[in-house]
């Protein structure tokens, strides 16, 4: 069972704004990939989150998400939520800090100011998903092996001015002779190993395999101590008796005398059964009241709870039509009825609505179609 810790990272990764009721919102937004010249690292591009203690509200995303994946009720998810911030205050209370999977800590600083410091191990965004830092040649190492590079001379004819190095007029550079000695041996080495392999398959396929003829080359043909070995084929027979029964019914017969099921099994002889499938014509279902009452109305709904069980959910719309309000099942998604105390045409109609609904005890939301 998910609970609201570990429910706010799976939200973030495919939001940028999840709101905790009565707690604070975290809001994402992206960072580009980060070069660190001087330690020779990139980190990939990610998510940088923020906690706004303002974003109280409840705009049904969290409670929605925890009733769907739970299999339970709005007002249970509600409940939940609430128990987990309640939990969450009596820990900072303490002087705690709270931890929440994958996104960071919430913590009190010495002048009791709510601080909340990102998760740096976990990358938010799902296009770096699997991306880590990238370790390149730092720029204080290309200067220090450029000065290791220097070259150097016989004759002191080069002197610093102001710092530089200026060479003087008819000085003469000679290059280190182990420098110049290793760079023809590597250049002898790379020579020799792509020569070596190239003159020993140019001998040893045409002479030693039969490419020439049949005109295939396998790879076993590159193999020095691959064997080929003379196939063999040995022709080999036996007889078998076999006996098919006379099917007593025909297979019409069979499917008639069915009994009103859409797959059953078709016996032709002793050791052979074919499984069938039957569609048959169903009459066409009539219209509950609950799918009646999906049609919208309006631009805007007041929607006041989600519901996993159509029983719950028609004792809500009954509750609210007793209070006067225009209730009805707005849709069933996900496996939850979702229940509007009325359908509206403008936002300014829809607020007024909501305020209503709160006001006599309910805890309302609008959904805009």
């Amino acid at each position: 069972m998910l609970t609201t810790n570990t429910l706010i990272g799976e939200l973030l990764l495919r939001h940028n704004c999840v709101i905790v009721p009565e707690f604070g919102g975290f809001v994402a937004r992206q960072t580009s990939a980060v070069i660190d010249y001087v330690s020779g690292t990139m980190q990939p591009p990610r998510k940088s989150l923020l906690f706004n203690r303002q974003l109280i509200n409840n705009d049904g995303l969290l409670v929605a998400e925890l009733a769907r994946t739970n299999e339970i009720s709005f007002d249970e998810a509600l409940q939940m939520v609430q128990g987990t911030v309640a939990e969450w205050n009596e820990t900072l209370i303490r002087g705690e800090r709270v931890t929440i999977d994958r996104v960071g800590f919430i913590f009190h600083d010495r002048e009791k100011n709510l601080c909340f410091e990102q998760d740096r191990f976990f990358n938010l965004l799902l296009e770096s998903y699997g991306l880590g830092s990238v370790h390149f040649i730092a720029k204080e190492d290309v200067e220090r092996v450029k000065e290791g590079a220097k070259i150097r001379t016989l004759d002191p004819a080069i002197v610093e001015d102001n710092g530089e190095e200026v060479e003087a007029e008819g000085a003469e550079i000679i290059t280190h002779p182990a420098a110049s000695g290793k760079r023809r041996v590597w250049k002898y080495v790379a020579a020799a190993a792509c020569i070596l392999p190239i003159a020993f398959y140019s001998i040893w396929i045409p002479t030693r395999t039969d490419v020439i003829q049949s005109g295939v080359l396998s790879i076993s043909d590159f193999n020095p101590f691959h064997e080929k070995h003379e196939a063999k084929y040995a022709q080999k027979s036996e007889n078998y008796d076999v006996t098919i029964s006379e099917v007593e019914k025909s297979l019409e017969e069979q499917i008639n005398e069915s009994p009103e099921t859409e797959v059953f099994s078709v016996e032709l002889d002793d050791n052979l059964t074919i499984p069938v499938k039957v569609e048959r014509s169903v009459e066409p279902s009539t219209v509950t009241p609950s799918t009646q009452n999906q049609s919208t109305l309006g631009a805007y709904d007041c929607v006041v709870g989600c519901f996993s069980s159509q029983s719950n959910a028609q004792n809500m719309i009954s509750s609210l039509k007793a209070r006067g309000f225009d209730a009805r099942q707005v849709d069933f998604s996900n496996g939850l009825y979702r229940i509007s105390a009325g359908s509206v045409s403008t936002e300014a109609q829809a607020r007024q609505l909501v305020a209503n609904v709160n006001a006599q005890g309910f805890n309302g939301w609008i959904l805009r179609h």
